[in-house]
């Protein structure tokens, strides 16, 4: 199983958020931004409290797209930054929309081979 590396510095944020490219669908905004100086993918997972009050619905969600995007993980081809920005009917989705909706997104990204 694939490590998923996530991003931790708040410098690391504000670059994908400044200078990446977005991907929109009624379930997912996805972030982009290349690391051309790195080979490794790493991630962010946003569920906001737009989306549910409840800890555990937001956790639920996190969980949806982790597995997702580990599933994806391994045929991404660069060093990139992604951000998944969970919107108000994620709950409601269930794991396969979820995951299908990141795939489409890598894929209009480039990030597949």
């Amino acid at each position: 199983m694939a490590k998923v590396n996530t991003l931790r510095r708040r410098r690391d944020f504000d670059r994908l958020f400044e200078s990446g490219k977005r991907y929109y669908d009624k379930l997912l905004v996805t972030v982009v931004h290349r690391r051309p100086e790195s080979d490794q993918a790493r991630v962010a997972f946003i569920v906001g409290r737009k989306v549910d009050k409840r800890a555990v619905v937001r956790n639920r969600v996190k969980r949806r797209l982790r597995e997702a995007w580990r599933r994806e993980l391994s045929l991404v081809n660069v060093g990139v930054d992604v951000g998944f920005m969970a919107q108000p009917p994620a709950p409601e989705a269930s794991y396969h929309e979820l995951a299908a909706v990141v795939h489409q997104h890598l894929v209009e990204a480039g990030l597949l081979d």
